[in-house]
């Protein structure tokens, strides 16, 4: 699987090269008015590097769950560690309003927001606060356990 892996980051990093290559031998008139657009070479550069961010999360993601299934202990670890984050959610969830917010304020902007939008923000704002705390407090419970 390593090598696979290597092989697809060898070939990746020669299309990146020639690519980067391409650009650099382009008109300046032409890469400034390129944009994104896939029809260029730097549409196509912005293309090459998404499709191997996507495609190094997934080999990475694979790795990790290889790595969790072969042990165990760490899978059971792994676990607790993704319930705990979900029941921080939920309680950031179930804590959150929409109480306060000026809805009229952002439609005179022209954003539509709703109120499961405006909650859900709160709950990634408590969940911020939460998981910062936990952060926190096991630094200092750490550091006077080693004392």
């Amino acid at each position: 699987m390593y090598k696979i892996a290597k092989i697809i980051a060898i070939i990746l990093g020669v299309i990146g090269l020639v690519l980067w290559v391409l650009i650099a031998r382009a008109d300046s008139d032409v890469v400034a008015q390129a944009g994104s657009s896939s029809n260029n070479v730097v549409g196509l550069m912005i293309n090459v590097g998404l499709w191997a961010t996507i495609i190094i999360a997934i080999i990475t993601l694979l790795f990790s769950l290889v790595g969790l299934a072969s042990e165990p202990q760490k899978l059971k670890k792994a676990l607790i560690s993704i319930g705990v984050f979900a029941a921080v959610v939920l309680v950031s969830y179930l804590i959150a309003t929409a109480e306060g917010f000026n809805f009229a304020k952002m439609a005179d902007k022209g954003i539509q927001v709703t109120e499961g939008t405006v909650k859900w923000v709160d709950a990634g704002l408590w969940t911020f606060y939460i998981l910062a705390f936990l952060a926190i407090l096991s630094m200092v419970v750490g550091s006077f356990k080693k004392q």
